[in-house]
């Protein structure tokens, strides 16, 4: 299922609760010889205006709001972006490694940064969703499953705001049977999220919700 933020806002005006993974917005290029994947990367000033831009879509969908933000630089500023333009600037955003690089998709993070240094990220990533196994990755299924108890375990309010990165959500729908055709073409752009959708009964559902705001999958020079 592919939603638009409109869509989520309804989702939320009938009741149910979301919990929106949300890929970081746009940033600069990572040097070929960072180990810390752009730990240190803010976001390009486009970046910074379509976080709001994301913010103010949401804004007064609910009040019940809650942030948290793989501890990278360009992650955390995107949540306090999105949180400013729904009127929150102010809100907490609590750094969580478990939605980032320290997710249960990651076995080593040190083995990841090797495999990608080839230039064929697009390939590895195919690999590991078709396979469900890949050199420095968790295996995918168990991964998915203890990714989203851990979400869950931590998501109290109505909407969650949970910023992160490409590789968990476009892993996390396949795993899910969202999405799995993923490949550069339509692969998660900045902003993309994945939806966590809970009815009041419990059940859960799930979605590719595709911002509109960016339609570019790397960063820039």
């Amino acid at each position: 299922m592919i939603l638009t933020i409109p869509d989520i806002r309804g989702e939320l005006a009938k009741g149910n609760r979301v919990v929106l993974l949300v890929r970081h917005s746009e940033r600069p290029r990572i040097a070929f010889e960072d180990k810390s994947f752009g730990g240190e990367l803010p976001l390009t000033a486009n970046g910074e205006q379509i976080s709001i831009e994301l913010g103010k879509m949401l804004a007064g969908a609910t009040d019940d709001v809650e942030f948290r933000a793989s501890p990278l630089l360009r992650t955390r500023l995107t949540a306090e972006l999105i949180a400013k333009g729904m009127g929150l600037a102010y809100a907490p955003v609590v750094p969580d490694a478990r939605i980032g690089n320290g997710s249960s998709f990651i076995a080593s993070e040190l083995e990841v940064w090797a495999l990608f240094r080839d230039g064929e990220f697009f390939k590895h990533m195919d690999e590991y969703m078709k396979n469900g196994v890949q050199r420095g990755f968790a295996p995918l299924a168990s991964a998915a499953e203890e990714f989203e108890r851990y979400v869950l375990s931590v998501f109290t309010a109505k909407l969650g705001v949970f910023t992160t990165h490409d590789v968990y959500i476009a892993a996390y729908l396949h795993a899910k049977g969202v999405k799995t055709d993923f490949c550069r073409e339509n692969w998660p752009c900045f902003l993309d999220s994945a939806a966590i959708i809970i009815e009041p009964d419990g059940r859960r559902r799930y979605a590719l919700v595709r911002s509109g705001l960016s339609t570019l999958v790397c960063g820039v020079s």
